[in-house]
């Protein structure tokens, strides 16, 4: 890993190689580190202002996960496998014990690591996973389907029509389950997202997701918290509340807001972060 400090005493900059990809991780603070980890699309600048609001208790950093950011990628396939692996040698980087917090397609990846090399995740905090391979209630897993059916299909139909554009909108406006979202969000977040549109028709071929069962998630022994938005679609609702029924002990909390609620209110996701960051010294 190298570093420079581009902003005097403001965030720290450093480029980790990890089988042939080179990640962008951005660090401010000190103290005991927390790896904060973005979903799709984003980059370590997604949750940047999160990690801001954290620097004054922690060392919080932010990455531009594999096929994020300008690479190169290297040759692991996008997937929650390729995910769980990176974070592995993430956190073997930072030097473990690390508190991860993870959102959306990244959870996946991150209870897949602290379920099966425990010992360097201090503990998780979960927000909003999608991946359903621990739900087991059909009826639950009918309307999961339907939902997210609902959200991507018209993503990866204006992919197949051609329109890159159009499928970002979408994509962005169905998570947020709100018309308009993208365009009503500060050019900032909007940038971020367009320069990370490549990884929407990822989605498409990314590698089946790591088949995580009940039995898995109750094998979870690191004090977890999920979190999920009071107005987020039925298919984030109903995995987050599974998770939080299965993980031993998960603190279980509703946010105001939607599936983006992370960087459409930072100040509100950090704070219950610091919640979370609490109940580890008790």
């Amino acid at each position: 890993m190298r570093g420079r400090d581009l902003n005097g005493s403001g965030p720290k900059h450093e480029w980790l190689d990890i089988s042939g990809a080179r990640l962008a991780l951005r660090s401010v603070g000190t103290g005991l580190p927390v790896l904060l980890v973005h979903g799709v699309p984003g980059d370590m600048e997604t949750l940047a202002p999160v990690a801001d609001a954290l620097a004054h208790a922690r060392r919080a950093i932010t990455v531009s996960m594999r096929h994020a950011g300008d690479g190169p990628h290297g040759d692991r396939p996008f997937g929650t496998t390729q995910q769980r692996d990176d974070l592995a040698d993430i956190v073997r980087s930072i030097g473990g014990p690390v508190d991860i917090v993870a959102w959306s397609f990244a959870a996946h990846g991150a209870l897949g690591l602290a379920i099966e090399r425990p010992d360097p995740v201090r503990s998780l905090y979960l927000c909003e996973p999608g991946f359903p391979t621990f739900v087991t209630d059909q009826a639950a897993l009918d309307r999961i389907e339907a939902d997210t059916r609902d959200a991507f299909g018209p993503v990866f139909a204006a992919l197949a029509a051609g329109d890159s554009d159009a499928a970002l909108r979408l994509a962005i406006d169905n998570a947020a389950g709100v018309p308009g979202w993208f365009d009503a969000q500060p050019e900032a977040i909007r940038r971020i997202h367009r320069r990370n549109a490549a990884m929407i028709p990822l989605l498409l071929r990314q590698t089946p997701p790591l088949p995580l069962t009940d039995e898995d998630l109750r094998r979870v022994r690191c004090p977890t918290t999920v979190a999920w938005g009071t107005e987020t679609r039925v298919c984030y609702r109903l995995v987050s509340e599974t998770a939080a029924h299965l993980i031993p002990g998960a603190r279980a909390v509703r946010l105001p807001g939607n599936h983006l609620l992370p960087e459409a209110a930072p100040d509100l996701f950090a704070e219950d972060i610091f919640v979370h960051l609490r109940t580890l010294a008790r």
